[in-house]
């Protein structure tokens, strides 16, 4: 662990619950983020298998932590401008 890494983590919470995670999934199409909002479909898939592999590595306590999903829009290419 570098000096950097090691400042880091001295701020940081002792106890387990305080821990955040975040899924960075990328970029979607609008229709699977709304179903991930829902709490159905492909990305929800994800997400709870995600979950599941943390846990069981260890990096995840079975107990109730923060889970943070980042998902973006992908981009449909039709601008008018040409972005």
């Amino acid at each position: 662990m570098t000096a950097e890494a090691a400042d880091k983590t001295k701020g940081a919470p002792s106890n387990p619950a305080g821990i955040v995670c975040v899924l960075d999934l990328g970029e979607h199409a609008k229709k699977r983020i709304k179903r991930l909002r829902r709490g159905e479909g492909t990305l929800m898939y994800k997400v709870e298998e995600a979950v599941s592999d943390l846990q069981s590595q260890g990096v995840l306590s079975d107990q109730v932590q923060t889970v943070v999903v980042v998902v973006r829009q992908e981009s449909t290419g039709l601008s008018l401008f040409g972005d």
